[in-house]
């Protein structure tokens, strides 16, 4: 009875050890899989890329691709459609073309800007996510992953950025709130306007189109012009905009 007692406390015993071992493996997945980070470099890259965590400003050094985004954007068109995806091709071009350290550091920075590639086309290809939220968490993984230096060198920011967010940000407050009237929708988009915007509004303003102010019009008093003929919108819109940029600039 004690031998079959001491073989049963055995068998519970190994079943726990195993189901507690497969908890933690599966946690641990888990956590890798949702660190961006973690999971932006590979065995040939890990230590260049710790490494540039401290000291991004060298790809600013002589030797390096001065616009470093074609760059990027040029070797993985070479992986995909002449070495049919092989990293390690990839790995022995890069330091081929680039001797020193130059490859490695190079080669770092691509592995993260894949990694970076692939989880932001998964984000993007999400039903369940607004234009807006998908803008927002794209440029969340972008800080996630880059260093603040790295970051700005590969995805310089450009004047056409903020109206594009700003306009996404309204389609997605709007079928939020289907029901808001135009006054409230006019503050919400004021408000986020002037965050955006901040202290480069006068560069940004030269880059709005006519095309995005008639947009936002056609949001703001999409009810107000439901019933109008197309010569009262004409002229309806052109009253607006003059007053939304009155309100902003003012």
């Amino acid at each position: 009875m004690n031998k079959k007692k001491t073989i049963f406390i055995l068998f519970i015993t190994i079943l726990l050890s195993f189901l507690l071992g497969g908890l933690v493996y599966i946690l641990f997945l888990k956590k890798t899989k949702e660190n961006p980070k973690e999971s932006s470099f590979d065995s040939h890259s890990e230590i260049y890329w710790q490494r540039l965590q401290n000291r991004p400003e060298v790809l600013k050094g002589p030797g390096y691709p001065s616009d470093l985004r074609d760059f990027l954007e040029t070797i993985r068109g070479k992986e995909s459609y002449l070495w049919n995806g092989d990293r390690e091709e990839t790995y022995r071009y890069l330091l081929q073309e680039f001797p020193d350290e130059r490859g490695n550091v190079l080669y770092a920075v691509y592995v993260a800007f894949m990694n970076w590639k692939d989880k932001s086309l998964e984000i993007e290809s999400s039903p369940s996510l607004s234009q807006y939220e998908k803008l927002t968490a794209v440029n969340r993984l972008k800080e996630e992953i880059f260093p603040k230096f790295l970051n700005d060198l590969i995805f310089p920011k450009h004047p056409t950025s903020p109206p594009m967010i700003l306009l996404s940000f309204l389609e997605d407050y709007i079928q939020r709130n289907p029901y808001s009237y135009a006054r409230e929708r006019k503050r919400i988009f004021l408000r986020k306007k002037e965050t955006l915007y901040q202290q480069e509004k006068w560069d940004i303003q030269s880059w709005e189109s006519p095309s995005f102010y008639r947009q936002v019009v056609e949001l703001l008093y999409e009810r107000e012009m439901k019933e109008m003929s197309e010569e009262e919108k004409t002229f309806y819109r052109s009253s607006k905009i003059e007053e939304l940029k009155s309100d902003f600039w003012n």
